[in-house]
């Protein structure tokens, strides 16, 4: 049986792996628009993904609360 991480952990790890999923992901593709294509793509692509991962990290602890009481406004009950 895996060993697993406390409930109370839940919200700050959903942050974390979304953060670094959408900085990943966002971060490339603006990097692959803007650059001619060149060796150092994968270098310059992993140090916009640094930058950009705790600004997402952050916005996402910030923001997902707050559409979720959004959510439950406007959206109904199963």
């Amino acid at each position: 049986m895996a060993i697993k991480i406390p409930y109370r952990y839940r919200t700050l790890l959903f942050a974390l792996i979304m953060s670094a999923s959408t900085a990943l992901i966002v971060s490339g593709v603006i990097i692959y628009l803007r650059l001619q294509p060149h060796v150092d793509f994968i270098k310059v692509w992993l140090g916009a993904f640094i930058t950009a991962w705790p600004i997402v990290f952050v916005a996402i602890l910030i923001i997902a609360p707050l559409v979720n009481k959004l959510l439950n406004l406007i959206v109904e009950d199963h």
